[in-house]
């Protein structure tokens, strides 16, 4: 049936309860971060160049605000934009609006403050509407309100020509009901904001590089953090730039090795969730970061694809294609893409890790080498699906001791075992699949090998001078005979 034909059937006009839907705005899944990022997302739509951060602690009376420079807004513009849905999500946007359903100042803010308030100055004229969400609840209507707790606050756009003020108090989410001698929740909220400078220096990278923006946090400059790591002393390899449809970009970039910085750098490049968890994809839109290390369900992080990052752009015209959430912190590929995606992670991922497992050589890949390369450990599949690792015997300094009686050889060869323990060659096939290791089992039945060796040391040790029994028993405590109580039989 055609739109039109329903004008014979209109009923009721039934609007939503202002106190019921401005609470479920509260739950939209922000965090103060997330949140934070958002409001900034409006400064930088409004072509702010600086934004200011501001946090104060005070028990019930602590605050929030966020104050850009940008072109502020009139009296009209301003009351709409504090107007729940305040743009049409399908109109088209310029291709530097970060914007896209008209709700993230409600919203983000809501989902920390029970009191927004918003003061905004365009040709030198200051003007200020203000949500509060009790006196909703209380009046149950969509009022707002010209009202500021502290003209203070909007003294600070006296020398702006035009700007905007963001001010969240009543921060029930952050401070509950805490008083100002509360330490506790005082240094946890102090932590916050800590947590929530990164996750500033990390979205708005790009920006902060480029001098399109700059950042204060309690006056304090953020520098950019830049997940692709271009500031090390050793630089990261990169893929091409590949061009899919619709415009959308990727590259891929895979870190040097950890060995290969300083401890200082290895501590500051491991991002706010570090190494591991920073691996992936980051999906940009308008070069603000939406989703930061996330295999979208196309690979699992590993321990040797932690190396691995891969850039994704795309342009705003293409928001709903990526089911961007309201929040701006999650995009989906669309499916047209995602085999093509999924082929440049698996590339990234084989780059990384024929440079994060540089100390564990897979048996399996080894060719002809010179006795410098021969690995001194190999592993190999079982018909039970486990994994074993074995000395190589065709290591230069194991095959000379297997031929010769070299007691300071031998010692050194311990030692040379000692310091190389196949940690990563280990790590690489527990992450490929851990049942190599996990579902292993063992047989109580002891193969003919270690028969003949516990015999042999049997024998050395009543040779040594302890009696049948007490050699008996001290061999069989001792690893790896002690998981084979059968051998006890074959002792002679």
């Amino acid at each position: 049936m055609k739109i039109e034909n329903f004008t014979n059937h209109i009923a009721e006009t039934t609007n939503p309860s202002p106190k019921s839907t401005i609470n479920s705005y509260r739950s939209f899944g922000y965090n103060i971060s997330t949140a934070i990022a958002d409001i900034i997302d409006n400064s930088i739509s409004a072509n702010a160049k600086n934004v200011h951060l501001t946090y104060s602690w005070d028990g019930q009376d602590s605050f929030i605000s966020i104050l850009d420079d940008g072109e502020g807004m009139n009296l009209e513009e301003l009351v709409q934009a504090m107007k729940p849905g305040s743009k049409d999500p399908g109109e088209i946007r310029s291709h530097s609006d970060l914007g896209r359903f008209g709700m993230g100042l409600k919203t983000a803010s809501f989902s920390q403050a029970k009191r927004l308030t918003v003061v905004s100055k365009k040709e030198d004229k200051l003007n200020k509407r203000c949500w509060d969400i009790d006196f909703i609840n209380q009046h149950e209507s969509w009022t707002l309100l010209d009202f500021i707790s502290d003209d203070d606050h909007s003294k600070r756009l006296k020398d702006h020509k035009n700007g905007t003020l963001v001010l969240w108090e009543s921060l029930d989410r952050i401070i509950g009901q805490a008083e100002t001698n509360n330490e506790s929740v005082k240094n946890a909220f102090y932590e916050e904001m800590s947590k929530v400078n990164k996750h500033l220096s990390l979205v708005f990278h790009r920006f902060l590089e480029n001098d399109k923006l700059s950042i204060y946090s309690n006056d304090r400059k953020l520098d950019p953090w830049n997940p692709f790591l271009y500031n090390l002393s050793v630089k990261p390899e990169m893929g091409p730039t590949e061009t899919l449809e619709n415009n959308v970009t990727c590259r891929y970039y895979i870190l040097p090795h950890m060995s290969r910085i300083t401890k200082d750098e290895y501590d500051k490049s491991g991002g706010p969730l570090g190494w591991f968890n920073q691996q992936g994809f980051y999906i940009y839109r308008s070069d603000r970061l939406l989703v930061a290390g996330d295999w979208l369900g196309l690979e699992k992080k590993k321990d040797y694809s932690k190396l691995a990052r891969i850039s994704i752009d795309f342009p705003n015209t293409r928001d709903f294609e990526w089911n961007l959430d309201i929040k701006k912190s999650t995009a989906t590929p669309p499916i047209g893409i995602r085999n093509h995606l999924k082929q440049i992670a698996k590339l990234a991922i084989k780059e990384s890790a024929k440079i994060y497992n540089w100390r564990g050589i897979k048996s399996s890949n080894t060719t002809a080498r010179t006795s410098s390369n021969i690995p001194l450990w190999t592993d190999s599949l079982s018909r039970d699906g486990s994994k074993h690792y074995h000395i190589n015997k065709k290591h230069p300094m194991i095959k000379m001791l297997l031929e010769k009686d070299a007691k300071k050889m031998f010692a050194n060869a311990l030692k040379l075992i000692e310091e190389n323990i196949p940690t990563q060659l280990i790590l690489l096939n527990h992450n490929d699949d851990p049942a190599y290791h996990e579902l292993e089992e063992h047989s109580e039945i002891p193969d003919d090998s270690l028969i003949q060796l516990a015999n042999d040391l049997y024998k050395a040790s009543i040779e040594l001078g302890l009696t049948r029994e007490l050699a008996r028993q001290q061999l069989l405590n001792s690893i790896p005979f002690n998981q084979f109580p059968l051998i006890s039989n074959y002792l002679k």
